[in-house]
């Protein structure tokens, strides 16, 4: 077994009492996910690769808020879809509930709809370019939701934005009381 360690900074837990955000391994709720304090994870990959193994064997089941939660809503300014993350049957929602459902949509095809918002803007080039890089890789031709993101696909945490979700709201739809909006980084920090 791993031993503990602080998954903002990777420290082990033996200094967390001098640690500058004192997260100990029984408290990571919401701080793991927060913007400013979360663990950073390039959401191309999946995310046993993308986390170093501690820090994944830390939060993986860890529950991600301290209110009991069993479905969250995330919505984001860098994509006009949204993702619905639900706990298995009788559970909460845990962190690694959230980076899983993040990478498993953003693997997705580009739909025919989404395609048709970005094709006469600038955005549409950015798409291009990050899907013939990750197209060398993996051999997979086809335009995926993770290309709009362009190179911007470091999971920086998650934040509440009333205003954003009413924005991104159906005008007869329901609000979703976990609704989280999702920051994304370069990769090339």
């Amino acid at each position: 077994m791993c031993p503990p360690v602080c998954v903002t900074h990777l420290c082990d837990v033996d200094i967390l009492s001098m640690h500058p955000f004192n997260i100990r391994p029984n408290s990571l709720k919401d701080a793991t996910l927060r913007v400013g304090s979360c663990i950073r994870c390039d959401v191309r990959k999946p995310v046993e690769e993308a986390i170093l193994s501690g820090a994944w064997q830390q939060v993986r089941n860890a529950t991600a808020f301290e209110k009991v939660t069993c479905k969250i809503l995330i919505i984001s300014k860098a994509f006009p879809w949204s993702i619905d993350v639900s706990a298995r049957s009788g559970g909460v929602v845990t962190c690694g509930d959230i980076f899983k459902a993040l990478h498993k949509k953003l693997q997705k095809p580009i739909k025919g709809v989404e395609w048709a918002i970005v094709a006469d803007r600038t955005r549409g080039k950015t798409i291009k370019e990050a899907a013939e890089s990750r197209q060398k890789k993996d051999r997979d031709k086809q335009l995926k939701r993770i290309d709009w993101l362009g190179d911007m696909t470091m999971f920086e945490g998650i934040e509440k934005d009333e205003e954003w979700e009413k924005k991104m709201r159906l005008p007869t739809s329901r609000s979703v009381p976990e609704t989280w909006v999702v920051k994304f980084g370069s990769r090339h920090v």
